[in-house]
């Protein structure tokens, strides 16, 4: 429920958002490949678990290095923000602190033509 509050709030403002639902114990049909077809940034929600994360993030790492796809993680605790070597943003935080953040790991990637 949180990830497509987010998704709406995102949308309001302007982001072509997709919630991409992936739980570990149910993995989804599409591999990691076509999950991330068009995506510029990968933004983890912060109701997931650190191993649910971790889990994803390597089922899906090679697929992220390939179309040089950012990780942007929302964290409601610093140390697991630091551990996760991805740019993060504390949450809870306002709408636009995260449009800001976004859009800073966006201008750091450069943009790729296929």
């Amino acid at each position: 429920m949180a990830g497509r509050a987010l998704e709406a709030l995102l949308q309001g403002v302007g982001y072509d958002t997709r919630l991409i639902e992936r739980l570990i114990e149910d993995p989804p049909e599409r591999p990691p490949e076509q999950l991330l077809q068009g995506v510029r940034l990968l933004l983890l929600a912060p109701t997931l678990s650190a191993e649910s994360r971790e889990t994803m993030l390597a089922d899906m790492g090679s697929t992220l290095d390939a179309a040089n796809i950012p990780v942007l993680t929302l964290s409601t605790t610093l140390k697991e923000a630091l551990n996760d070597g991805h740019a993060f943003i504390p949450w809870p935080c306002r709408l636009e602190d995260l449009t800001k953040k976004i859009e800073a790991v966006l201008l750091r990637v450069p943009e790729v033509n296929v």
